[in-house]
């Protein structure tokens, strides 16, 4: 992937629920080369209003091992984008993953 060289990491998690019906989780971090970025929150679409799209983009490498139920946390970036964020989409490009992330859960 060009342009990668920030690290960032990819959290999967896996849920047990105990004999009280409590979910707890299970977490296993692996590190991958890509970049993040934030797009133009005051951004309009066609129809004159703010469009409804994730706010904060993330680019992976193809190879990287990911899905919409794992997350993704940014640190020692900036302080506007640290934080673990809910996967929304994942797109396949040719020569990447683009990941749109949604609901920084600091």
């Amino acid at each position: 992937m060009r342009g990668g060289g920030q690290s960032l990491t990819v959290r999967s998690r896996s849920g047990t629920v105990d004999v009280e019906g409590q979910m707890t989780y299970t977490n296993t971090d692996s590190s991958v080369v890509g970049r993040v970025t934030a797009r133009d929150s005051t951004a309009i679409d066609d129809a004159g209003q703010a469009s409804y799209q994730s706010t904060v983009i993330a680019w992976l490498p193809l190879g990287t091992a990911v899905t919409d139920a794992d997350q993704i946390v940014v640190a020692n970036q900036d302080s506007f984008l640290n934080g673990t964020y809910d996967i929304d989409a994942i797109q396949y490009t040719h020569s990447h993953l683009r990941i749109f992330l949604r609901g920084q859960r600091s």
